[in-house]
């Protein structure tokens, strides 16, 4: 049922398994897992769908993960570990609940990656690794495969993507978890999320809400669908033009890049004093 087995790394990872599917090398997901099948899931593991082709635009793998994060062109995701009872924690801020989830021990990695081909095909890749499998070497990207030695990704067909995202630099890389493992050791593994109860009116701004409650595989893609004709880099977001600053106070908070070994962090109380500022002016 799997598509392939490996690691994929960068977007031209999955490119190169989005055209040996295309050829006909290999097999894309036709339908949803069987509960036999998702207990099968192991690291390494490669999905490649179709979503007219499948009949799906949800991907259903019996697992709760964290909130996504975005790394240059995937979302990815740590699983939690279930068995654990979630314990409520004492909130500095009135009105906000804390909940802390623990990642699973040895648990898995996940990420996503979607694009929009130029005859408008909605295709979407999901893996699945270790940390440790990632730092040993044990598992083969597509790039470094000797099956896809032969396949080139034509011009035109998927989005351009960015030279820096195709060379990678994403959360999975060997120099980040090299950099970070000692760090990872010595802090408690919980994951705190918040959700805001209902006392005000008004709804709170997006960056306090979005992408703040463990998601289960039942949950729709949220991603956005990387078009050859409408696709914008992130990188040339941040990067490429200077932001002239706003003469009036802006609400929306910056989006921050945290690393796993950073939780638990203030983030949201951090987000949430900032507005809490905001309003008093």
């Amino acid at each position: 049922m799997e598509t392939y087995v490996g690691y994929i790394k960068t977007p031209q990872d999955a490119l190169l398994i989005f055209e040996a599917c295309r050829r006909g090398t290999l097999n894309r997901v036709q339908r949803r897992l069987t509960s036999k099948e998702r207990l099968n899931i192991h690291s390494g593991s490669v999905f490649a769908w179709d979503e007219n082709e499948a009949g799906m635009r949800r991907w259903t793998d019996g697992r709760t993960w964290s909130p996504s994060r975005v790394l240059g062109s995937f979302l990815t995701y740590k699983e939690l570990d279930t068995k654990r009872r979630p314990r409520r924690t004492s909130s500095a801020v009135p009105g906000v609940k804390q909940i802390a989830f623990s990642y699973k021990q040895n648990g898995l990695m996940k990420q996503s990656f979607s694009i929009c081909t130029t005859s408008n095909q909605k295709i979407h890749l999901i893996s699945y690794y270790t940390k440790s499998d990632v730092l040993s070497g044990s598992l083969l990207r597509p790039s470094q495969d000797q099956q896809f030695s032969s396949i080139e990704i034509p011009k035109g067909l998927y989005p351009e993507l960015n030279p820096l995202d195709i060379g990678g630099g994403h959360i999975a890389s060997m120099h980040h978890y090299q950099r970070h493992d000692s760090i990872d050791s010595s802090i408690t593994d919980n994951l705190s999320v918040s959700s805001s109860s209902s006392t005000n009116s008004s709804p709170p701004p997006p960056s306090l809400t979005s992408s703040t409650s463990p998601q289960s595989s039942e949950d729709d893609f949220n991603e956005t669908i990387l078009s050859p004709l409408n696709h914008v880099n992130v990188y040339h977001q941040q990067h490429d033009s200077p932001q002239l600053p706003s003469p009036t106070p802006s609400y929306l908070l910056p989006i921050q890049d945290i690393a796993w070994e950073k939780f638990p962090s203030s983030e949201d109380d951090r987000q949430l004093n900032a507005l809490r500022s905001q309003v008093r002016i």
